[in-house]
């Protein structure tokens, strides 16, 4: 269905959640379940839809979860960022009311997103240290190990990732993609589900200091869909590009100014982004851009019908389409 259409059946309703938190992190593994995960160490949970909310703290410190990846109503794994130990793995399989530490990284380490599989397996990519890869991975997600050699090839200088979604680390139709930042090149790493190593490949986002890929989603190795930008330079382009048959192709500008932060494809082939100036929602033909909020928006993830926007200040909605 084209846009034109979802344009005029997309209503977008506001849900009150703790003003007092940041929410970055979403997950939304079926269109009852609701996860979310923030700054003050805050999480929360809903079982119907977001008509109601438990929120838990899985950790005394005043940790930043920036990434959360839900299995089902109980079982979810939550990643908090930081150096000095504050970077840190937390799972659940009882809804929230416990949370255990699966993976606390060393004191050089600065974790960015995870994601995982349908099979339990995970993957979490950090910024480099030493001019080493930092990720961790877990077969099982019971144990989990540090790797640095898992890329076809070295980091470039301070290459590392944007933590701004969560959204830099991606599964996705058996396949895993991760999107660089920081480096003199942004470069999109790649590999299949047996696969031993990424695939390291250079990409024309804007690269720098604090500028690189905020997002990816993988549709095939060789088709995947990449947002990010410059945080220090609001005018730098393309800020949403995709991959396909090894060649990059700029999609239509979004309303939105500054770097992309989260990219979210919808079951129809739409393609959602945010930032801290909104959310806008490109149509399956990726010709028309349809502005949905003007919030400072981080984040956002879909159901079938619905989708969920989560940012600064206690900030959530609830975009549905009526087709």
């Amino acid at each position: 269905m084209m846009l034109s259409a979802l344009t005029l059946a997309a209503s977008l309703t506001l849900i009150p959640t703790k003003a007092d938190v940041n929410w970055i992190g979403v997950s939304v593994p079926n269109p009852d379940v609701i996860w979310l995960s923030g700054s003050n160490s805050h999480i929360a949970r809903s079982s119907d839809a977001g008509v109601t909310w438990e929120y838990f703290q899985p950790a005394t410190q005043n940790l930043q979860f920036r990434d959360i990846e839900a299995l089902d109503a109980n079982h979810a794994y939550a990643l908090s960022i930081g150096n000095n130990g504050d970077s840190r793995i937390y799972y659940t399989s009882n809804g929230g009311r416990n949370w255990q530490l699966r993976y606390r990284a060393g004191g050089n380490q600065f974790l960015n997103c995870m994601a995982l599989s349908a099979t339990n397996e995970a993957w979490v990519y950090g910024d480099t240290v030493e001019n080493r890869w930092n990720m961790v991975r877990s077969v099982d997600g019971r144990n989990w190990l540090s790797a640095s050699n898992m890329v076809d090839t070295q980091p470039l200088s301070d290459e590392g990732g944007l933590a701004a979604s969560g959204g830099c680390l991606r599964h996705n139709n058996g396949i895993w993609a991760i999107g660089t930042a920081n480096g003199n090149t942004a470069r999109l790493l790649v590999k299949r589900n047996f696969g031993i190593r990424f695939k390291a490949i250079d990409t024309p986002l804007p690269a720098g200091p604090s500028a690189g890929i905020a997002s990816v989603w993988p549709f095939s190795e060789k088709h995947i869909l990449l947002a990010g930008g410059s945080l220090n330079h609001a005018d730098a382009k393309p800020r949403l590009v995709e991959y396909k048959d090894d060649q990059f192709t700029a999609l239509t500008e979004p309303p939105l100014s500054g770097a992309l932060y989260s990219l979210t494809v919808r079951n129809d082939g739409s393609i959602l982004v945010t930032n801290p100036t909104g959310a806008a929602l490109l149509n399956s033909s990726r010709d028309t851009w349809q502005t949905l909020a003007e919030a400072n928006i981080w984040n956002s993830a879909c159901s079938t019908n619905s989708c969920y926007l989560v940012g600064k200040d206690g900030y959530l909605a609830k975009v549905t389409f009526t087709e």
